[in-house]
This record gives C-alpha cells, structure tokens and sequence, in this order.
C-alpha cells in the first residue's frame, strides 16, 4: 500500500510503503523502506535517469518508475539507497544496481529526500495524529517490546 510522500513542481512523486521503524523511548532512531519514484511527464529527474540508463546500455524509453530500498539513520540524518530498480510500463525490471553502504546521504533542505526523511523519522507536523487515525503501516521494536 504506497504513501505518497512528496511532490516536485514537475510532478514527480515519491511512495513509500513496507516500512520497518525502530524506537527508543518513543523517538524513532532509524527506518527501512521501500521508495517508489514515478517522475512526471517532462520531468527533468526523468531525462537524467533516461541518460544514465542509456549509457548502461538500457532503452532509456522503457523506464516507468524506479523502487529503491531505503535505509535511513534518524539520529545522524543519513540516507543510504541500497538497491534500485528500473521498471517499464508492464512492472517488468529492466535494470537493478546495488549501492556500496559507505554511499550515505544527507537530505537538501526543502527538498524530497527531505520530506522522505521527515516521515520515516516521525519529524512531520501532526503526523502522530494521523497515525492515530488511521491504520499504521510503521511498525515500531523499542527495547524488547512490538508495538502496531
């Protein structure tokens, strides 16, 4: 079940969903997640992936959307992206790569990876009281306890 998460101006849009979070005392200290990536028309993130893929020896014009499994470590702010998977159209992989894990990231002020970063690490205005309403798709392990 896919979350959007965050938009760009070129409607690009960003999905999580899978998500593994873990606590101390109540403050979520790291995530694992699955990260869908589904650019917009004329997306430039579009064109740059096009471009890369094209040099890997891909036909850049079968790329869909990408799903990228997504490591993140709340206490220091870091992003690691650890595989990511090209799709077409029909869902089928047309492209997978592996990231070293020393590849960590931290999030541009104002931008997607730091709206990403935000709703794993629980940092979102409000969004305690959305997960009270509705059912979460976060589930928490904290000092020898499972809590949904």
């Amino acid at each position: 079940m896919w979350s959007a998460v965050s938009k760009t101006r070129q409607k690009d849009t960003w999905y999580i969903d899978q998500t593994i979070a873990y606590s101390k005392r109540g403050v979520v200290t790291s995530a694992r997640a699955v990260l869908k990536f589904v650019p917009g028309r004329r997306s430039e993130m579009r064109e740059q992936i096009r471009d890369c893929l094209d040099l890997e020896g891909v036909n850049p014009h079968d790329f869909a959307y990408y799903t990228a499994l997504l490591l993140l470590d709340c206490a220091k702010g870091t992003i690691h992206f650890s595989r990511i998977t090209f799709f077409d159209k029909e869902d089928t992989v047309i492209w997978q790569e592996d990231y070293d894990p020393t590849q960590l990231y931290r999030p541009t002020p104002g931008s997607s990876t730091q709206d990403i970063s935000w709703y794993l690490c629980l940092n979102r205005p409000g969004f305690i009281d959305t997960l009270k309403k509705k059912k979460p798709f976060l589930y928490f392990f904290s000092e020898g306890e499972t809590s949904q």
